[in-house]
């Protein structure tokens, strides 16, 4: 008997093995560590993931420096809904050898009800940058990418009313964005204080990949995403400022994908889905001392990656960070979700610097109901 989540870990595996050599369009892991923030906060390492405006943000020493790789994924199973959907497949075999047992059909419709409208989500990042900050314009070259793997449950009252599977059915969706591009940065002198805008236009790939099938069949073993999914390739860009509003506050503003795409999924058992990827707008500050940064990040829209599932999100962040002497670095953050189809977060991370020039960060991040992820990424300053 196969599982909801092995089906659902399945698509995201799957686009993973495919764009593994790309990279992450979600975070780094330090800002991973920070509860997802980084619009004021990215150094000019991790600007490109956050706001190609903070790529000015290096120390005078810094000449080069590169992530490689940053290496993240997180998984949601609210209330356990494949070990349920793995109880209502042994009771359909049982009813099927039993159909006149009235104890046997209701505890029947009651497992099917109790499938309805579930989900299973989980997100897979891979990401690397090289970053040549200088006086000019700072550059940056990334590749990142990032593919999320949905899965619901639709139950129909009729199927309860006929003990007999017809419409409910479970969805498994997966859209993926791969990036290739530049960013560019430069700082400038206005109302005396430093403002930075900066830009990253890349190539964009866009991949996508549905499965449809009856609640009671339902299997993973019928993925084929080698041969299925669907792809195009576009052009879209990120957009960024960041102004000093003083010598330790940092306000940030960053657009990206400001030029919308959508891709049709393969058609599965009849059934269709749409990736959308939108422009997602978000506001932030930053107060940055040379011991410690406390920063919160707003998403000023939703994003609704599906067109045809009702499911979105929008989140409001808020991160600290506690270095010590450029050694080891502590982090904590928070995640609240503005929508109800996702939960709070937790975060937690650390980085070492030993020997300076080199360095590991760590990340996990918690939630209740089986809400988990970790990040991990390799960093080198020159």
């Amino acid at each position: 008997m196969v599982t909801v989540k092995r089906a659902a870990a399945g698509i995201a595996m799957a686009f993973l093995s495919y764009s593994a050599a790309a990279s992450n369009t979600l975070s780094d892991t330090r800002s991973v560590g920070m509860g997802g923030v980084g619009v004021a906060s990215a150094n000019y390492l991790t600007a490109s993931f956050h706001n190609p405006a903070l790529a000015t943000q290096n120390k005078r020493h810094d000449r080069f420096g590169m992530i490689l790789p940053v290496v993240g994924a997180r998984v949601y199973d609210g209330g356990d809904l494949h070990d349920r959907v793995d109880a209502f497949q042994d009771l359909n075999d049982l009813l099927a050898a039993n159909p006149n047992d009235p104890a046997l059909q209701e505890q029947w419709r009651a497992a099917l009800l109790d499938l309805d409208n579930e989900r299973i989500d989980g997100d897979v990042n891979v990401g690397m940058v090289i970053a040549i900050p200088n006086r000019l314009v700072s550059t940056n070259f990334f590749v990142s990418s990032h593919a999320m793997a949905l899965l619901t449950t639709d139950i129909d009252e009729n199927d309860l009313n006929h003990n007999q599977i017809v419409n409910s059915n479970a969805q498994g969706v997966m859209g993926g964005t791969v990036d290739i591009g530049f960013t560019f940065a430069k700082e400038f002198i206005f109302l005396d204080r430093d403002l930075s805008l900066g830009i990253s236009p890349k190539f964009q790939q866009l991949l996508a990949y549905n499965y449809q099938d009856n609640i009671d069949t339902f299997d993973d073993d019928d993925f084929d995403f080698s041969s299925d999914y669907v792809d195009k390739s576009a052009f879209n860009a990120d957009v960024g400022a960041a102004y000093a509003l003083s010598r330790n506050v940092m306000l940030g503003l960053s657009a990206q994908n400001v030029f919308s795409q959508s891709l049709k999924t393969n058609i599965s058992n009849g059934n269709q889905a749409t990736f959308d990827v939108n422009a997602q707008y978000t506001a932030a500050v930053a107060y940055n001392h040379p011991r410690f940064t406390v920063a919160a990040d707003v998403d000023l829209n939703s994003n609704k990656p599906f067109k045809e599932q009702a499911y979105k999100t929008q989140f409001a962040r808020i991160g600290f960070e506690a270095d010590a002497w450029r050694l080891a670095q502590l982090r904590l953050g928070y995640i609240h979700s503005m929508t109800d189809y996702a939960d709070d977060l937790f975060t937690a991370g650390i980085g070492l610097k030993p020997f300076g020039k080199f360095g590991l960060d760590i990340a996990a991040i918690y939630g209740n109901e089986d809400n988990y992820g970790a990040s991990a990424q390799l960093v080198f300053h020159f």
